[in-house]
């Protein structure tokens, strides 16, 4: 009888095609991770975008003043729009700021000049907003679609924004005004 030194052909055959098997599983778990990260990646960055929006629209309603003679802050329903004066950062000078939601976008318009006639180039602020709607609580903690409500009603204690998200998803925020009466 001889001794058998050595693998048969089978036995590689079926220790090959093992090793075929479990790379093909190490890749295919591999990849799909690698997917998954890149997915996460992009919603992190998604939600750091409209973290920043909505902390500039924050700093925007906390800055907010009544300028004598001029809207200090008008809001409007269709389009959705808000508009307001506001102190700069620096403390030093005055702002007014818009900021508007139209085809999916919300955009910020900047005048050189409280007081001048027109903005100057939009600013693409967020994309994928399938909608925007804006309310203010006035004095009589009754929130309005539409301000001021009256002529000369000056600034409301609060601001509302529900910002409806192109992938789904509504996310409300509600600033405080500090300058309001």
């Amino acid at each position: 009888m001889r001794i058998q030194q050595g693998f048969t052909l089978i036995e590689i055959v079926v220790a090959v095609s093992l090793l075929a098997l479990l790379g093909v599983l190490g890749y295919r778990g591999l990849e799909a991770t690698t997917r998954q990260a890149a997915r996460l990646g992009e919603q992190a960055a998604r939600w750091q975008e409209i973290d920043l929006v909505l902390a500039r629209i924050a700093g925007d309603v906390r800055q907010a003043v009544v300028l004598p003679g001029i809207d200090s802050w008008r809001q409007t329903r269709q389009p959705a729009e808000l508009s307001l004066n506001s102190i700069a950062d620096d403390g030093a000078a005055l702002r007014r700021s818009t900021y508007r939601w139209q085809e999916q976008q919300l955009e910020l318009l900047a005048w050189p000049a409280v007081d001048a006639a027109a903005p100057g180039p939009g600013r693409r602020l967020l994309d994928g907003v399938a909608g925007l709607e804006l309310a203010s609580l006035d004095a009589g903690n009754q929130w309005r679609e539409a301000w001021p409500p009256t002529a000369g009603a000056g600034l409301p204690r609060a601001l509302r924004l529900r910002l409806t998200l192109a992938e789904g998803g509504v996310i409300e925020r509600i600033f405080d005004v500090a300058a309001a009466d």
